[in-house]
C-alpha cells in the first residue's frame, strides 16, 4: 500500500465487515470492535509491506486469529474461575472444616501416643515424605527396621482409629 488515503479507504471499506465477522466468534461488541482495531493496526504496521491485493484475507486471518485467542483466553479465565470458586467452596464448607479439624486432632493423637524412634521414622515417611530406603540411611538403620516401625504406626493409628468410632 502506497498511501494513508488508501489505507482510509481500506478501513472505511472492512471495518463493519470485519466487526461482523469477529462477533460470529466473540459475543461481546466491545471485544469485537477492539479486535477489529487491533487488526488494523497491525495493518498499519506492517503498510509498507502489504501488498493492497492481499490486504483484505491478512485482515479477515487477522481478525479471525485475534478473535480465536481472545476465546482461548476466555476459557483458560473461566476453568481459572471454576477452579478458585471450587477451591474456595472446600476451604469454606463447615462440614469440611469440622472434618479437618478432627483429622488433625487423631493425627495429634497418634503423633503423642508414637515413642521414639517410631515417631521418628513415621513423620519422614508420611509427612516429610521421604523413601524407606532414605530414612533407613539417616537414621543408621536397615529397611526392615523402618518398615516395622511403620507398620507398629499404623497399627496404632487403626486401633485409635476404632475406639474413636
Amino acid at each position: 500500500m502506497e498511501t494513508r488515503e488508501e489505507f482510509n479507504e481500506i478501513f472505511r471499506t472492512y471495518y463493519k465487515q470485519l466487526y461482523f465477522f469477529a462477533r460470529h466468534y466473540v459475543d461481546d461488541t466491545e471485544e469485537c470492535h477492539d479486535i477489529v482495531e487491533d487488526a488494523f493496526e497491525d495493518v498499519l504496521q506492517a503498510y509498507a509491506s502489504i501488498e493492497k491485493a492481499t490486504v483484505k484475507q491478512f485482515l479477515y486471518t487477522n481478525v479471525r486469529n485475534k478473535c480465536i485467542d481472545r476465546l482461548r483466553h476466555l476459557d483458560i479465565h473461566k476453568h481459572y474461575a471454576a477452579q478458585q470458586m471450587q477451591m474456595g467452596d472446600m476451604y469454606y464448607d463447615p462440614h469440611r472444616t469440622l472434618e479437618l479439624k478432627e483429622r488433625e486432632s487423631i493425627i495429634e493423637k497418634v503423633l503423642n501416643m508414637l515413642k521414639s524412634p517410631t515417631k521418628e521414622i513415621f513423620i519422614a515417611c508420611y509427612v516429610d515424605r521421604k523413601r524407606y530406603k532414605e530414612v533407613a540411611k539417616i537414621m543408621g538403620v536397615t529397611e526392615a527396621v523402618v518398615k516395622n516401625h511403620i507398620m507398629k504406626a499404623l497399627k496404632t493409628i487403626r486401633d485409635l482409629n476404632l475406639k474413636m468410632y
